[in-house]
């Protein structure tokens, strides 16, 4: 698996948050609008923000192979950030990446009652695995206060057709904390 390095994960978080601010500044300019477009507003902000990802299909009726994704860790990072966001449930307005152990105590000090699954967390930072298939493996370190708290390293495979599937959780902190998203 090959780690991104920390500037690569800032670039696209950066590009996420910028994302954010354009959709903002574009729903004001064109006020009023209905709620529902800014999503739309932010799902291209998203996209033009996102480096190692395009999208040529319909925000209406967004489509997994209308995305093309260059086979690069910090590509399908960023594409990971922006689906996310572009499909966002309430669970994942309240889910934080976390990339260093700064972030990783940050988000311990946040929790009620935090208690420590795996003692010792070596890496923080996003991996990848590129397959042969075409298919790669992402892992990243997440901190969501969504029904529980919880600090957990969530497992997700990329398939050909630019799919993200869910494979699996590594739980390293949970407190009695959370939220019920609405």
């Amino acid at each position: 698996m090959t780690a991104l390095s920390l500037a690569e994960v800032e670039r696209a978080r950066e590009g996420v948050t910028r994302a954010h601010a354009l959709a903002n500044a574009r729903f004001r300019e064109r006020f009023p609008l209905p709620p529902e477009a800014y999503r739309e507003l932010l799902a291209e902000a998203l996209l033009e923000c996102a480096e190692g990802v395009q999208f040529d299909g319909d925000l209406d009726d967004v489509r997994y192979p209308d995305f093309t994704i260059e086979r690069t860790p910090a590509a399908i990072f960023a594409y990971w950030l922006v689906v996310s966001d572009i499909t966002a449930s309430a669970t994942w307005a309240m889910t934080r990446v976390i990339a260093t152990r700064e972030e990783y105590d940050a988000a311990l000090a946040r929790m009620t009652s935090p208690q420590l699954v795996r003692a010792l967390v070596v890496d923080f930072l996003p991996r990848v695995e590129l397959r042969e298939d075409g298919t790669a493996l992402l892992e990243a370190v997440v901190y969501t206060r969504a029904v529980e708290e919880r600090i957990e390293r969530r497992q997700l495979i990329l398939d050909t057709a630019n799919e993200l599937h869910y494979h699996g959780r590594e739980l390293l902190a949970e407190g009695r904390g959370g939220v019920r998203p609405s």
